[in-house]
C-alpha cells in the first residue's frame, strides 16, 4: 500500500470516528440528574417528533434511584400527553398510542387512589382532560374514556376548597379553577349523549 492510500485509508476513518462520535453525543445526552431536567428533555423530543424517545426518557428517569416516588402520578400522567400528541400526529399507530396513553392514565388514577384526597385536586383535572382527549380520538371506546373524564371532574370538584391555593410563594385563586372544571364536565356531558352513549 502506498503512503497516499495508508493517510486517505487514516483519514477516511478518523472521518468515521469522529461523525460515529459526533452523533453518540447528540442522541445519546447525559441521562437527566433531576425530574425538571427529565421532563425538559422529554419535552423537546416530543416537539421533535420523537415520540418513543420522549416516553423513554421518562421511563428510564422514573426507574433510577435518585427520583422523588411523589412525582410518578404527574410523571404517568405527562406520558400519557406524549402518547395522545403521537395518536394526533401518526394516524397509523393511533390505536397503540390511545391504549397505552389509557394504560399511563390508570397508573396515575393508581397513584392518586393510594394518596390522601386534599392532595388529589390538581392530578384530577389533567387526568379528566387527558381521557376527554382520548373519547375525541377514539373510534371504538368514546363512551368509556368519556365516562372516566366526568369521573374524574366530578370526584375533583369538591377537592377544591377554599378561596385560593399557595404553594411555592404563588397564591392561585380558587374559583376559576371551579368554573374551568365544571365547563369541562359540561362540555363531556355534551358530548357524551353524542356519540351515542348510555347514561348511567
Amino acid at each position: 500500500m502506498t503512503q497516499t492510500r495508508r493517510i486517505l485509508c487514516f483519514a477516511g476513518l478518523a472521518v468515521v470516528c469522529l461523525a460515529l462520535a459526533a452523533w453518540f453525543v447528540v442522541t445519546r445526552r447525559d441521562v437527566p440528574k433531576t425530574g425538571s431536567e427529565a421532563l425538559n428533555r422529554a419535552i423537546e423530543l416530543q416537539e421533535a417528533g420523537r415520540f418513543d424517545k420522549a416516553v423513554q426518557c421518562l421511563q428510564t428517569w422514573m426507574k433510577g434511584a435518585s427520583r422523588n416516588t411523589s412525582h410518578d402520578g404527574f410523571l404517568y400522567q405527562q406520558i400519557a400527553m406524549i402518547y395522545i400528541a403521537k395518536a394526533y400526529k401518526k394516524p397509523a399507530s393511533r390505536d397503540e398510542s390511545i391504549r397505552q396513553a389509557q394504560l399511563n392514565l390508570e397508573k396515575s388514577l393508581d397513584f392518586i387512589n393510594k394518596r390522601d384526597p386534599e392532595d388529589n385536586n390538581l392530578y384530577l383535572d389533567g387526568i379528566g382532560g387527558a381521557y376527554e382527549i382520548l373519547g375525541d380520538l377514539s373510534e371504538s371506546n368514546k363512551c368509556e374514556f368519556y365516562e372516566k373524564a366526568k369521573e374524574a371532574f366530578v370526584r375533583e370538584l369538591p377537592l377544591i376548597k377554599g378561596d385560593s391555593y399557595t404553594a411555592y410563594g404563588k397564591t392561585v385563586l380558587l374559583e376559576p379553577i371551579r368554573i374551568e372544571i365544571k365547563k369541562h364536565l359540561d362540555r363531556v356531558s355534551e358530548k357524551y349523549p353524542r356519540a351515542g352513549c348510555q347514561a348511567n
